[in-house]
Order: structure tokens, then C-alpha cells, then sequence
């Protein structure tokens, strides 16, 4: 396996990584937004 040839492989997975923990924290934020306007309104 050729370095050269591994590390955007690498990187690829490591920015998945990344957009997977991103879109995780972004819904827990919509959820928490929605479960304390549904608590203001109701």
C-alpha cells in the first residue's frame, strides 16, 4: 500500500467521520430547540 495512495482515502474517512458528528450535534440542537418551544407554547 503506497502512502501516497492511503492518505486520501484516509482523509475521505476522517471528513465522513466529521460530517457524521456535525449532522449528529445539528439534530440534537433542532431537537432540543423543538422540545423547549413545544414547552413555551404548551
Amino acid at each position: 500500500m503506497n502512502p501516497v495512495e492511503y492518505k486520501p482515502a484516509r482523509r475521505n474517512r476522517l471528513r465522513e467521520i466529521l460530517v457524521d458528528v456535525a449532522a449528529g450535534v445539528v439534530t440534537q440542537l433542532v431537537v432540543a430547540a423543538l422540545t423547549a418551544a413545544a414547552r413555551l407554547v404548551f
